[in-house]
């Protein structure tokens, strides 16, 4: 592995760089987008039944005891119980784009990834190439052996750019729609929990 990323010179250390720096953010998301994190469904439900009974203090101290994303929004409901119901759906969409923001926080540089490691690679093999030719110009193709080496070379970093973009587009894909389908149920709580506190809903 060594020699493999040394053959294919400067632009293979980037790459590897880039492949490092991907797989730390995919284990990172994972674990901030766990569902306990983002939404916990029974955390939320005692919330919601402490706010039926109507224990406002009670659902307050569950919201800042769990501190989940959810929590947080809810909190802040609770917090402005006292508005119109339109000046508390305009300050739960402003605590909500602070939530997503952290919600999608490092999944665009996945796909920052994704989209740079091919060109990064095709760098590496044109400058390999170029390599080669210089290499022709001096001593002829008589050493088709030697060609051939070098030309192997200069596709490393092909190779292994495509090996760095493919399973970040993957990884990008896939936490883009799991933070969108959790926007959409964050939204649908959020709406049902102002309905309850304005006595719209049982």
């Amino acid at each position: 592995m060594i020699e493999f990323i040394q053959q294919g010179g400067v632009v293979m250390y980037i790459l590897l760089f880039a492949s490092v720096l991907a797989l730390a953010i995919v284990f990172e998301r994972a674990w901030s987008l766990r569902r306990s994190v983002v939404i916990p469904l029974k955390e939320v439900s005692e919330i919601e039944v402490a706010v039926r009974n109507g224990d406002v203090k009670t659902a307050m101290d569950y919201c800042q005891m769990h501190n989940s994303a959810m929590s947080r929004i809810l909190w802040v409901a609770l917090a402005n119980r006292g508005v119109r119901r339109s000046v508390m759906k305009e300050i739960l969409e402003e605590v909500g784009r602070q939530e997503v923001a952290r919600l999608d926080r490092f999944v665009g540089i996945l796909g920052v990834i994704s989209a740079i490691a091919p060109l990064l690679g095709l760098l590496g093999t044109v400058i390999g190439m170029i390599e080669v030719f210089q290499q022709i110009s001096i001593v002829g193709v008589g050493k088709a052996d030697a060609l051939a080496g070098g030309i192997s070379k200069a596709l490393n970093s092909t190779a292994f750019g495509l090996s760095v973009a493919i399973p970040s587009m993957v990884a990008y894909r896939y936490y883009e729609s799991r933070v969108d389908r959790f926007v959409v149920e964050i939204e649908q709580h959020a709406l049902r929990f102002v309905d309850m506190l304005k006595g719209e809903r049982a």
